[in-house]
């Protein structure tokens, strides 16, 4: 499924220090037959530092779609998702974040995110295949929309945490 030579399949970026977590959505996105690159990051000064050295690479595109723990070592997502959305570069990228939407009242006042951004991760089997066909389906939208003017744009969510 993780095919780093591929750039004409979607990218997903997903932020988890769970390894259990990251194995099941892996394996979710293989039974459901999507074909995309997922890229796992563990730590949360790790993906900061990702995505900064993706902001400053004028030749690689962005992510076409990302998924934050909220409870990550060193950078949390709030972190995260404050140099995210301070970073032109992702306006058009979908991003989700396990966590109730109470916890981050700051971000959704300052519009970093939306309410929809927000999911409940997955308690089985069914959740994650789920989970799988959602980040796809956005992930394929922003792939076709990220040469246009529009800014994020997210598919319908029946997962979201609201």
């Amino acid at each position: 499924m993780t095919n780093t030579t591929d750039t004409h399949l979607p990218t997903i970026v997903y932020v988890e220090d769970n390894g259990g977590d990251t194995l099941l959505l892996e394996e979710a996105l293989r039974a459901k037959g999507h074909n995309s690159q997922l890229l796992i990051i563990d730590r949360g000064d790790t993906a900061l530092h990702y995505f900064q050295v993706k902001e400053t690479a004028e030749d690689v595109p962005p992510p076409h779609c990302i998924l934050l723990d909220s409870h990550l070592p060193i950078v949390s997502g709030v972190g995260l998702i404050t140099f995210i959305r301070g970073s032109r570069i992702f306006d058009k990228t979908p991003v989700y974040i396990f966590a109730d939407a109470s916890l981050y009242k700051d971000a959704l006042m300052k519009r970093l995110v939306s309410a929809k951004s927000f999911l409940e991760k997955p308690r089985d089997w069914a959740g994650f295949l789920a989970l799988a066909d959602h980040l796809m389906r956005s992930a394929e939208v922003t792939m076709r929309e990220q040469t246009q003017g529009s800014p994020e744009i997210q598919p319908p969510n029946d997962l979201a945490n609201e």
